[in-house]
């Protein structure tokens, strides 16, 4: 039975479709085109109507290319164009009630049918208005019709500066002429009202959401929209004026109007299109950027304004329209860069479609009027803009939408959370407590290997006392390391490296590192291989043992010589990326970095690939020398006020306090550094050794 019903519905529609289309083909059989028996004549606006009439020799033939440009036809400003159309009534229009169809005819008119006055369309200059895109139809009285001779239209016009005729011009029955007039009178002008009025709720609407969401993301991108609407409607003022003409002030000129909306409505909606554009793609202009669009927008309109001749606005429109697509210079590029972004990509082709009925139409518009394919036709871009409109309209409200799902969503999980957090807390903190409890046992064991693998920190050999300090920044786990080698109370050799970074990784990596340098050191002595090799080859021997971790490795490894009958021992060290040991020599009073000049030091010890260069220092120590040796935790710290101990104090303290013992000075330089840094927090492990040689025949060996 519904099958039944909808195929009836169906054949019903059908009929109807075929029956209105049958009267309006058979009422279009009759019209008769008039379009070529169009002339046309110049006069002063003051010359009346008789006056023309016997001028009619002077009438020339409007040839179609001129349709278009009637104002060009026009050579002085306040003049006015007669149009002639003189026709005889076909046989089929005899003795029936006819009228005269005009597709358009801007901007004013007045037709006179065999010197009876008909209808007037606009108003002429002081205070012209235009007929906007109303379509023009002239209904005659039968009576003033020759139903045998010749009958003659003639229509004053004035064309203002964008005056143009519609070549579609003929005469028919009044049914035909009243609906295909009004017919395109609703395309061309009635539905642009409609558009206007749904386009100024969009700019309240996005307006409103732009105040309530500005401090939000690119929140932008509304306000553009909205202005963006505003302006269209702004600009499409001229084109449905006629429609609302009780709305115009009678003050106000149609030249002027032309200005203000059409022209200034053209230029801000370009502007503000780019701006959309650039928003919508999640970028921001820098400040020269802002300005020179500023400049690109402002100075067509002032241009505009300054033009008082409208004669000379079709001249300078090519200007206008370049300076006013030079917008699109600022955006187009962000559309490529966009395209090329992975994240954005979607983003911009789902813009390009949003603009592709807008372009369509244009691209349409320039084949059809221009191309002069069918230049009578109604703007196809205006039906295209109103869909691009609507298209991102559409996308910002799913946008609008997706954001107010995902803060309700949001709303509802933090809701939930909230009613569970003291269950969640718990939980988390007694995982925590566990997570603190392995990691203080690995942090104990760490240590714990450490201070047994490390030998003591204050030792006395033959001819020298050596005093240490050791200081991990994280729980007693340090990525410093110091070692000595000695034989039978002979000092052969020390160490002093510093392992990159902090904690557990740091100091499981010097547990590797000392048993690699202890063995090379050994063997290089046994082998009496010089002491830049030995540091070569413990280079090597990390890069390989480490494996895959990273991390490298700066230090110092000295070694020591046998005194001789004078008690002067001969010192060698190697230095990698380390900072300089200092030395008191006693016999100058003096202080100084033990650096390499003859050969260049470079490289640290761990990093593949990495060329080092480990080039021997050689001096010799006597009685009261003294050598320092610390990591850069202790000159790199840093007081509350931001100053670093730096080493020009321990300079001066080791010249101060070099009379004292290894350990008491050593407890100086430590001193100073606490008084030094306060309360602040140490941002490094820490590590000083003072090594200080004193008579080797006093040697006592320690029990």
């Amino acid at each position: 039975m519904k099958r039944f019903s909808f195929l009836v519905y169906n054949i019903f529609f059908v009929l109807l479709f075929f029956l209105f289309s049958s009267c309006s083909n058979n009422l279009k059989k009759n019209r008769y085109d008039v379009s070529n028996f169009v002339y046309y004549l110049e006069a002063p606006q003051e010359q009346q109507y008789g006056q023309i009439m016997g001028r009619q020799d002077e009438f020339k033939r409007l040839e179609k290319n001129q349709m278009n440009k009637l104002s060009n036809l026009v050579s002085k400003d306040g003049n006015m164009l007669w149009l002639r159309i003189q026709f005889s009534l076909p046989e089929e229009l005899k003795g029936k009630d006819i009228g005269l169809y005009i597709g358009h005819l801007r901007s004013a008119s007045m037709l006179f049918m065999n010197n009876n006055g008909i209808r007037k369309y606009g108003d002429f200059p002081p205070i012209e208005n235009t007929a906007g895109y109303t379509a023009q139809y002239f209904m005659f009285p039968r009576n003033i019709v020759n139903q045998k001779g010749l009958n003659t239209v003639m229509i004053q016009v004035w064309p203002g500066a964008f005056g143009s005729l519609s070549s579609k011009i003929f005469i028919n029955e009044q049914p035909d002429i009243f609906h295909t007039a009004e017919r395109d009178t609703f395309y061309n002008s009635k539905i642009i009202v409609c558009f206007a009025g749904i386009m100024l709720l969009v700019f309240f609407m996005y307006l409103f959401l732009y105040i309530i969401m500005h401090k939000f993301p690119n929140s932008a991108v509304y306000l553009f929209y909205a202005l963006l609407n505003f302006y269209t409607i702004h600009f499409l003022v001229p084109i449905y004026i006629s429609e609302i003409s009780w709305a115009k002030p009678s003050f106000i000129s149609y030249y002027t109007m032309l200005k203000v909306f059409f022209f200034g409505g053209a230029f801000t909606t370009v502007y503000f299109a780019n701006s959309f554009i650039i928003a919508y793609l999640k970028y921001k202009d820098s400040k020269p950027v802002i300005i020179t669009r500023i400049v690109l927008w402002i100075v067509p309109i002032l241009i505009t304004f300054a033009i008082s001749n409208f004669k000379l606005m079709p001249k300078v429109l090519p200007l206008l329209i370049i300076l006013t697509l030079t917008q699109f210079c600022f955006s187009i590029p962000r559309i490529f860069m966009a395209f090329m972004d992975k994240e954005k990509k979607k983003t911009v082709i789902k813009m390009l479609f949003g603009f592709s009925p807008v372009i369509a139409g244009l691209i349409a518009d320039i084949i059809l009027k221009i191309g002069r394919v069918n230049p009578d036709l109604t703007y196809i871009t205006i039906y295209g803009w109103q869909v691009t409109i609507y298209l991102f309209l559409s996308d910002l409200l799913i946008q609008f939408g997706s954001t107010y799902r995902h803060n309700t969503l949001l709303k509802d999980q933090l809701s939930e959370f909230n009613s569970h957090l003291e269950d969640v807390v718990a939980l988390r903190t007694k995982e925590l407590s566990e997570a603190n409890y392995v990691l203080s046992k690995g942090l104990e064991t760490v240590a714990h290997v450490q201070k047994n693998f490390l030998p003591q920190k204050n030792k006395t050999f033959r001819g020298w006392e050596l005093a240490i300090s050791y200081n991990a920044l994280d729980n007693n786990v340090s990525g410093d390391l110091y070692d000595y080698y000695f034989t039978e109370g002979i000092l052969d050799g020390m160490g002093i490296f510093d392992v990159s970074g902090h904690g557990i990784p740091a100091g499981l990596m010097t547990i590797l590192a000392k048993s690699i340098i202890s063995q090379h050191f050994i063997t290089g002595m046994n082998q009496e291989e010089p002491i830049s090799n030995v540091l070569k080859d413990i280079n090597k021997s990390y890069i390989k043992e480490k494996v895959n971790v990273e991390n490298y490795i700066t230090g110092l490894l000295f070694r020591f010589s046998e005194f001789n009958k004078k008690d002067i021992c001969s010192v060698e060290f190697a230095n990698a990326g380390h900072p300089y040991p200092l030395f008191y020599d006693s016999t100058k009073d003096t202080v100084i970095e033990l650096k390499q000049h003859e050969e260049k030091q470079y490289g640290i010890i761990g990093v593949e690939g990495l060329d080092v260069s480990f080039p021997p220092v050689s001096f010799r120590a006597s009685q009261n020398d003294i050598i320092v040796c610390y990591t850069d935790g202790l000159t790199d710290s840093v007081n509350q006020k931001g100053e670093d101990f730096g080493k020009e104090r321990i300079f001066k303290l080791i010249q101060q306090y070099h009379n004292e013992s290894a350990i008491m000075l050593m407890n100086r330089i430590m001193d100073k550094f606490s008084d030094f840094i306060g309360s602040h927090k140490i941002g490094d492990d820490i590590t000083l050794i003072v090594l200080k040689r004193v008579n080797s025949k006093d040697y006592i060996e320690e029990i």
